[in-house]
């Protein structure tokens, strides 16, 4: 009796065993199904540095020698391009630069002045250029880079029978100012006040021509005073 139930338990443990390794066989294979196989890394593309070009010296102002010096070389080619179009001038960028007022050093101005005209001597002219030049703090120059106001005056003879009766100026004050288009830098000037006097001698005109300016200055003499 001890024996059968002995081999009993031996059939028993024997089937355990064989449901075990059975088991252990099944799971070996599924995991090995699961693993995945090892990743191959990519080669990346190389990439393309920076290098000098035409372009470079046009946009920056810098020499291939210069290029290499600023550490440019060290760019990428993509970001070097990025660089060149962010300095290129925007087309639609459009600029106006004038004096400002009380910018002028000392309350002094500078003015340029033009006479044109029936003032074949030019009496006329050095009369009202005198005129102007003894206003306060007012430099006659001759070239509009250098003048902060513009005054053109226009001389025409009145006469009759022959005979001059008098002299009309026809003026026209400005400001000249820079305009800058795309990165081109132009002189323009805006327009100020356009008046007429008529007298009967050129040194009256001179004296209403000197009193008109004095007042166009005032904006640029208060902005001086205040700064």
């Amino acid at each position: 009796m001890k024996d059968r139930i002995y081999g009993i338990s031996a059939g028993v443990l024997a089937s355990l065993i064989g449901l075990r390794i059975i088991s252990l066989g099944l799971t070996g294979s599924i995991a090995s199904a699961q693993t995945p196989a090892p990743h191959k890394p990519r080669s990346s593309s190389r990439t393309t540095m920076a290098v000098w070009s035409p372009d470079v010296q046009k946009t920056l102002g810098l020499s291939s020698d210069d290029f290499k010096a600023d550490g440019l070389n060290k760019l990428t080619q993509a970001q070097l391009t990025s660089l060149i179009n962010s300095a290129k001038p925007d087309p639609r960028k459009h600029w106006l630069v004038c004096p400002a007022s009380g910018t002028t050093p000392s309350g002094q101005i500078h003015v340029l002045l033009t006479v044109a005209g029936d003032d074949s001597t030019g009496a006329i002219a050095g009369q009202i250029r005198q005129a102007i030049s003894g206003l306060t703090g007012v430099i006659v120059v001759d070239s509009v880079a250098n003048a902060d106001r513009t005054l053109h005056v226009v001389i025409q003879e009145q006469t009759t029978a022959k005979r001059t009766i008098g002299f009309t100026a026809s003026y026209l004050t400005g400001t000249p100012c820079t305009e800058e288009v795309a990165g081109k830098k132009t002189d323009v000037e805006l327009k100020g006040t356009l008046g007429t006097y008529t007298d009967a001698k050129g040194a009256g005109l001179a004296m209403d021509l000197a009193g008109m300016l004095d007042q166009d200055l005032q904006p640029l003499r208060t902005g001086a005073a205040t700064h």
